[in-house]
């Protein structure tokens, strides 16, 4: 398992997974305004643009990037897992998020609801399959450039 996560800059990998994290993060709290959903995997929480809201989503990546490091201080490879889990979680929400709203509006009545969510769902772990393919090149990289 060791020539699979280069131990050069772990740093500076841990606080790009997590940068990688919190952006899909923020980017599905944007879909819930945007939609006015409540958050179903996550918390049940209504989200919005505030000091106070943005405060506690830094706060969250904090201890993100302190989980991330602690993980990896286990073991590399249970960091990846938990990468890869915590990233299925956050994109299966968001393909519900695009199924429920994008993606009924996209169709107009033409497919049942079943397959729309189908739909969504194979784009969202496509999406993730290709972000956890992203993250693991970082991880094996020597170098930043």
């Amino acid at each position: 398992m060791s020539e699979l996560f280069h131990p050069n800059l772990i740093t500076t990998k841990l606080i790009i997974i997590t940068a990688i994290e919190v952006i899909i993060f923020l980017f599905i709290f944007w879909l819930k305004v945007a939609y006015k959903e409540k958050i179903r995997i996550v918390v049940p929480i209504n989200f919005k643009f505030t000091i106070f809201s943005l405060s506690v989503t830094f706060l969250l990546s904090l201890i993100l990037v302190l989980i991330n490091f602690i993980i990896y201080q286990y073991s590399s490879f249970t960091l990846l897992i938990f990468t890869a889990v915590l990233i299925s979680i956050l994109y299966i929400e968001m393909g519900i998020v695009l199924s429920r709203n994008f993606l009924v509006k996209l169709f107009d009545d033409e497919l049942p609801k079943e397959i729309i969510y189908f739909i969504g769902f194979i784009l969202m772990i496509n999406a993730g399959y290709f972000t956890i393919m992203l993250i693991l090149k970082i991880v094996k990289a020597n170098s930043l450039i």
